[in-house]
């Protein structure tokens, strides 16, 4: 468990936060009232509809995030109705029984007091660590900004905290990795006219990926995000694992792995022009001129996409698609065949003939580039759904041992350390029985969102098991793997888990080896011992890690 004063700063911090906003709830209302008695002397005032529009907007935002998930809902419902109010014409606006809504708004508020169930993750962890991903967040309500810095932090991200839309245009001198936008965080008219145009405007500038977030859970929220140049739409209140997983993804700050791609191509100066290109883009490209050689370069270069002439000497293209298609480890490689012949009925044969397009020489460089960025893209994408766990994002039981098994032959060819680590969580059935199986989840969640900030996207990452983890570190020893998962194991202790009122912390223990110090052991051998050391590890009184010994 994290160290006693920790714990007792978090609970200082998180009362202290807690208090702030029930206190601000009480201002809250007492501005609703005031609103309420406007609208009732003038129900069509337009600057009070939107200030009553803009305080509903802040409610639905923040609310469900510290706990009062009825109140939340309660001003969603609201807020829509006064948007539907704003769109009408002057004359026809009718009148609002907002004096009605404030109690409908106590009353759920009093019922989140009583069964008050906000799951919640903190930490005490307040040190930088360096390289973290710097990421801008843009958010009018201070407090809750202040809640999202606070478990944003406890992922590794650097947050930095820009009241409104305008301040985006205020520093030049540096730049975010990922801007994380509340889609009404600017006070101008010019939002509401046209909320595309605006955010278009402001972040024409940037680069990086963008994320909005907001109370409006519609097809239009989400369009007019998308069309802003945003990735993604997150609906208050944040589910904060969820989205610490996606912007750890969505930034790669670890070592992006190229596209593999493969030329099957006898002639050797197209092979080079088309190698040049692809590699120009960032893409590790192999080239194979002889036909016979073609299961032996597939076990080195282990291909995402191939590139094949459809007419080689003394075989065909399609011939040598259907051998591929015959082992079932690359049954599913996208193929794209070269020609220089046109002939659209010999094209729909090789197509039918286990091709996936077809590409007439000379070939155009950017079709090429995006030909292959678009497939191997897509391949990457199915085999996530098929080989990941949806909990954690990791590899499930079964993948994570074939990425063990395909390493370790790997190594058997060219020689490369490599660790594996097997990863537990501490007396995690206490967590399922004191607060039950949801709030198991979200820690399993959270242990899975960690490996993936972590770690470099060369590693390959599992869920073994229930929560158990296993990691194939890539060109790594023994004594580098335990370094990097002592980090993880003081990153992950530091974070505070709050179901209902009850804030706790878990702890991890580990067991690691590399292939260096046992280098006749086999792949399962190697996995065995790592199991032995996270045993030593739970023995000797957990939250550690163990290294395998003889």
């Amino acid at each position: 468990m994290a160290d006693s004063t920790n714990h007792q700063t978090f609970v200082a911090r998180l009362e202290k936060l807690a208090a702030a906003y029930s206190k601000r709830l009480a201002d809250d209302f007492n501005h609703l009232t005031i609103l309420a008695g406007q609208l009732e002397e003038d129900p069509s005032c337009t600057q009070s509809l939107q200030q009553l529009h803009a305080a509903l907007h802040s409610l639905a935002g923040s609310a469900g995030t510290f706990g009062f998930v009825q109140l939340g809902r309660q001003a969603r419902e609201q807020e829509l109705q006064v948007a539907t109010i704003l769109e009408q014409p002057c004359n026809d606006k009718q009148p609002l029984p907002v004096f009605e809504w404030i109690i409908a708004l106590q009353k759920a508020l009093k019922t989140d007091e009583t069964k008050k169930s906000a799951v919640r993750i903190e930490t005490s962890r307040v040190e930088s660590v360096g390289g973290e991903p710097v990421i801008w967040l843009v958010e009018r309500d201070t407090m809750l900004a202040e809640y999202i810095v606070q478990q944003l932090h406890s992922f590794g991200f650097h947050i930095r905290h820009l009241r409104d839309a305008e301040a985006l245009a205020h520093d030049k001198s540096s730049s975010p990795d990922l801007l994380l936008i509340d889609h009404r965080a600017s006070h101008l008219e010019a939002l509401r006219a046209n909320p595309v145009t605006f955010w278009q405007q402001h972040l024409k500038d940037f680069t990086c990926p963008v994320l909005f977030t907001g109370s409006e859970e519609s097809f239009t929220a989400r369009l007019n995000a998308l069309r802003s140049g945003g990735q993604s739409y997150f609906v208050k209140p944040l589910d904060m694992i969820n989205l610490a997983s996606y912007m750890a993804q969505l930034i790669k700050t670890k070592d992006t792995v190229p596209e593999r791609v493969m030329i099957v191509e006898d002639d050797e100066e197209l092979a080079q022009h088309l190698q040049r290109v692809l590699e120009e883009a960032g893409m590790h490209v192999a080239v194979l001129d002889r036909a016979d050689a073609l299961f032996e370069a597939m076990h080195d270069v282990n291909p995402e996409l191939i590139l094949m002439d459809l007419w080689l000497p003394d075989v065909t293209g399609t011939e040598m698609a259907a051998l591929l298609r015959q082992v079932e480890q690359w049954s599913q490689v996208p193929i794209v065949y070269l020609s220089s012949q046109s002939n659209s009925e010999l094209r729909d044969q090789a197509l039918l003939k286990g091709g996936d397009a077809f590409l007439e020489k000379p070939i155009d460089p950017d079709l090429l580039i995006n030909l292959c960025r678009s497939r191997v893209k897509q391949r990457r994408k199915l085999e996530d759904t098929q080989n990941r766990d949806s909990l954690t994002g990791l590899l499930k039981h079964a993948s994570i041992k074939e990425a063990l098994d395909y390493q370790w032959q790997l190594t058997q060819r060219k020689p490369q350390p490599f660790s594996v680590v097997m990863l537990d969580i501490d007396h995690f059935k206490a967590v399922n029985d004191t607060h039950g199986h949801a709030m198991g989840d979200v820690v399993i969640a959270a242990v899975g969102t960690l490996l993936r900030q972590r770690f470099r996207s060369t590693d390959r990452l599992g869920r073994y098991g229930g929560e158990e983890f296993t990691l194939v570190l890539v060109d790594c020893t023994a004594d580098h793997a335990e370094r990097m998962v002592n980090n993880l194991r003081e990153d992950f202790a530091a974070i505070q888990f709050t179901g209902g009122d009850n804030p706790f912390a878990c702890t991890l223990s580990a067991g690691v080896v590399d292939n260096q110090h046992f280098p006749d052991d086999t792949a399962e051998s190697l996995l065995n011992r790592a199991d032995q050391a996270l045993y030593q590890a739970k023995k000797s009184g957990r939250n550690r890690v163990c290294l395998a010994t003889d």
